[in-house]
């Protein structure tokens, strides 16, 4: 009787699991965000920090690159995804090969005109006619300053004076030299410098600018039509961290407060404040994005696509 040819069986067996092998690999991203110590980007490392993008086939690389340079790396294919600012359409309007995916941040909560403890600006109409640091000219921290004082009714001379310095710190250091008089930051950094006795958040933009889509995650286009499949799983597990941190307090702030460099006390009043402004589904408010494309316009797009070539809903979770 001849006998049975158990070779076979275990060659295949070793295919099967090589096989397995690579159909179980993760999926490499990389990720850019604008700033490096935000509280709004750090909500990446609490998902990768809880294994959720993991979860997902996803292993995420990530990157800092500030304003342009973050669409710049997208366009040359440095990176495969973005979270930026909605005033980051411009570049898509301008060339970019990339779309909105997600929307992740409503009104602008996060961010503040910071001033100085020892300086004479003590509340909002302290700010007329006043010199405000911001980032560069076309940012966000640049249009949400002329629009605050553009919703206050100061025109001409009374109009705040959006005054460009470059990053955080910078505007910061400006700030402390009395050069400006305020200076448009995310709020962790007034909590900081509160805590210092040396600065504070004076007024949110979104108490007068609402609504809005400050955050925005981008996504390159060879992405969307090569590896759609890669960012619907992002997005699931984007948004699965959102409702992650809302119950997790404590794991949520032990992630974050390695980026955001805050004590434990700042950080848990950061969160109680800023949770509510990120979204739950990712979906684009029409109304805030009409407000989105008035700044557009005030950076000096005069041509805007059709929303449809600017974002897509189709890789949210359903």
């Amino acid at each position: 009787m001849k006998k049975p040819n158990r070779i076979i069986p275990l060659l295949a067996a070793v295919a099967l699991c090589a096989m397995g092998a690579d159909a179980f690999a993760a999926e490499h991203l990389k990720v850019g965000k604008a700033d490096s110590t935000d509280y709004d980007f750090a909500l990446l490392q609490v998902g990768i920090d809880a294994g959720i993008f993991q979860k997902y086939g996803l292993e995420l690389d990530t990157v800092t690159l500030p304003g342009a340079q973050l669409h710049q790396a997208m366009t040359a294919g440095s990176i495969d995804l973005a979270l930026g600012s909605g005033t980051d359409f411009q570049f898509i309007a301008k060339g970019a090969p990339e779309k909105g995916v997600a929307a992740f941040a409503g009104a602008p909560i996060n961010l503040s005109v910071i001033v100085r403890m020892d300086g004479d600006v003590k509340d909002v109409a302290d700010l007329k006619g006043r010199l405000v640091a911001v980032s560069t000219n076309g940012s966000l921290t640049y249009w949400l300053t002329t629009e605050l004082s553009r919703r206050l009714g100061w025109k001409g001379e009374d109009a705040i004076k959006p005054t460009p310095t470059g990053n955080l710190e910078s505007q910061v250091a400006a700030l402390r030299a009395k050069n400006v008089d305020g200076a448009s930051g995310n709020i962790e950094t007034g909590y900081r410098l509160e805590a210092a006795g040396q600065a504070k958040s004076l007024v949110q933009f979104g108490k007068y600018i609402d609504p809005f889509i400050t955050h925005v995650i981008f996504a390159t286009n060879s992405m969307i039509t090569q590896k759609p499949d890669a960012v619907r799983g992002f997005l699931k597990g984007w948004f699965e961290t959102i409702a992650y941190m809302k119950t997790h307090q404590k794991e949520t702030i032990a992630s974050t407060r390695p980026i955001t460099q805050l004590d434990e006390p700042t950080a848990k009043k950061v969160y109680d404040d800023l949770m509510p402004m990120f979204l739950d589904n990712g979906h684009f408010d029409p109304k805030g994005f009409a407000v989105v494309e008035e700044a557009m316009r005030a950076n000096g797009v005069t041509d805007i696509p059709p929303t449809s070539a600017l974002y897509t809903e189709e890789f949210l979770p359903k």
